[in-house]
């Protein structure tokens, strides 16, 4: 039996490297947190909570289900492509921002303090981390081996298919072994953006001001339009496509430490 393609140890090596990075961050800085400043590990099951009833069983399975019915039409049109991504970053900034307030509102019954918006924030990216990518990834391993394993000539496919097939399994293999760190990067520098946002919405509570609240929804909106976005506006290809998104995520990652520790002060 011929296999597929050949998945080498180093892509191995660096995708359970990425899985157990993306799984157990948010989990060791949550324990940090815990010990250091004495905030219970019930708000990051808040903020976990929450990712869950906004993102993961509400919004994504809407977003999955049109994505798949607008595919041909999006890479047909780049203008409806741009609209999509637009249209994505909106509704995760308003999810995500308004499921903040409302966890705030609904389950916190202590003083919104900033400790405890950092426990927050950090169950919230945690969860997403932990769930949307170490699962995804972990999953993409496994269909990977299995397919390593398979000879594409002993399935009941057509020569056009069989051909396509072995076109896609060949992009694969050519990616360099590192891709899969680049996900662990971008889990490094975008969960300290999901705790400055949870201290932002914090801020509609300690202040009385609605206003924070927008203030996170377009932080959050520019934040993944810019990131997802700069690819297909300039057509980026090759080591650009992936490396110039990580960069905006790094810098939007660095400026939520300083928003992070600003509003520490101003506590």
């Amino acid at each position: 039996m011929e296999p597929s393609f050949q998945i080498s140890a180093g892509r191995i090596a660096a995708t359970t490297a990425a899985i157990l990075f993306e799984a157990l961050f948010p989990l060791a800085v949550a324990w940090f947190i815990n010990r250091r400043l004495h905030v219970s590990w019930r708000y990051f099951a808040y903020g976990a909570i929450i990712f869950l009833l906004f993102q993961l069983i509400s919004r994504v399975p809407i977003v999955l289900a049109i994505q798949g019915a607008l595919a041909p039409q999006l890479q047909a049109s780049r203008p409806l492509l741009f609209g999509w991504l637009a249209a994505l970053a909106l509704t995760a900034g308003l999810a995500e921002e308004i499921g903040r307030y409302v966890g705030y509102r609904w389950l916190f019954r202590e003083e919104k303090t900033w400790a405890r918006a950092v426990m927050y924030g950090l169950g919230h990216g945690g969860l997403e981390s932990m769930v949307l990518v170490a699962g995804l990834t972990l999953l993409g391993l496994i269909n990977l081996l299995a397919l390593s394993a398979v000879d594409l000539a002993a399935l009941p496919l057509t020569d056009e298919q069989r051909e396509l097939a072995r076109q896609q399994l060949a992009a694969v293999a050519a990616q360099p072994d590192w891709l899969p760190l680049v996900g662990a990067w971008e889990r490094l520098w975008t969960l300290p953006v999901h705790v400055a946002l949870s201290v932002i919405v914090a801020q509609v509570f300690q202040r009385g001001q609605i206003r924070w609240l927008w203030l996170a929804i377009a932080a959050h909106t520019l934040v993944n339009l810019l990131a997802v976005g700069v690819a297909p506006a300039f057509e980026l290809q090759g080591a650009a496509a992936i490396l110039i998104p990580e960069v905006i995520v790094t810098l939007a990652g660095t400026a939520s430490l300083w928003v992070i520790w600003r509003l520490r002060e101003e506590s």
